[in-house]
């Protein structure tokens, strides 16, 4: 559990967030409680929704991003295929993949501990997040769309 000095230090962290998304004059719902934020945007083909949260506990900054769509069952495994082979090249970020239930998401995180969080680190997360999301959601909807094999999934995500 949070101490009250990282408590008020999430709580910071959190309003920078907010106001960060403010001077972006991005549109978003807030809960200051949870210090979490629920926004989205439109990519080039997709929407990408966002969740932002302030983790006291850990001390991070978290937002990830569900994929608008769950893989089908008979395509799961090549799924598995295409998320391994995006996940390789990304500097920050991943995609967790779960191959249970075909539900992708994007997710980025940043440590604040000790720190001073500056609005240009938030806009890189926001930013690092909404590029590679829109990059790879329209990849991987028509991976699981298509009758593709292995070798063809590995062609059309490199």
């Amino acid at each position: 559990m949070a101490d009250n000095n990282q408590l008020k230090q999430a709580k910071n962290v959190f309003r920078s967030l907010c106001g960060m998304l403010d001077n972006l004059d991005w549109t978003y719902d807030a809960n200051e409680e949870d210090l979490t934020i629920t926004t989205g945007t439109k990519g080039e083909d997709l929407p990408i929704s966002l969740h932002l949260e302030v983790d006291a506990d850990k001390q991070i900054i978290i937002i990830f991003s569900q994929l608008p769509f769950e893989v089908p069952e008979d395509q799961r495994v090549l799924m598995a295929i295409a998320v391994s082979l995006a996940n390789h090249g990304l500097p920050n970020g991943s995609f967790d993949y779960n191959l249970a239930n075909g539900v992708i998401l994007f997710r980025i995180t940043s440590s604040y501990i000790n720190s001073l969080i500056s609005e240009n680190l938030l806009k890189y997360l926001l930013a690092a997040t909404v590029v590679t999301v829109d990059e790879y959601n329209d990849k991987f909807f028509t991976v699981s769309k298509e009758n593709m094999g292995p070798d063809e999934v590995i062609k059309f995500i490199q």
